[in-house]
């Protein structure tokens, strides 16, 4: 149990490189306020996972709260798909991750 918030920060750091990857590669000069969200997201999920790793003060609670609007914005966006296609599925898997992050860190036990 005193593991999970560890499994829940380094799969931070792996989604939130990959988030601000995908933000980076889709930048839209038509709409800069949905790659703001989403570099934004992905910055916070990073310092998150920093904090945490560090054994820093609010780490685990500032990773809850990225891990929430990570797989907020997630399932969000699944309403946008009419059809099962590849976006949908990379969306779908990243909420999974999401949520998965989010009840990890929600579990996870301190030692004292």
């Amino acid at each position: 149990m005193t593991w999970f918030g560890t499994v829940s920060a380094w799969a931070a750091v792996l989604v939130g490189l990959a988030f601000g990857a995908l933000t980076a590669m889709s930048f839209d000069w038509q709409s800069p306020a949905v790659a703001l969200i989403n570099g934004i997201s992905a910055i916070l999920l990073l310092l998150a996972a920093f904090r945490t790793l560090r054994k820093m003060s609010g780490g685990l609670r500032l990773l809850c709260g990225a891990w929430g609007l990570i797989a907020g914005l997630s399932i969000e966006r699944l309403f946008a798909f009419s059809e099962l296609n590849v976006w949908a599925v990379i969306v779908l898997t990243l909420a999974s991750i999401s949520a998965l992050g989010l009840a990890l860190t929600v579990l996870h036990k301190e030692s004292k």
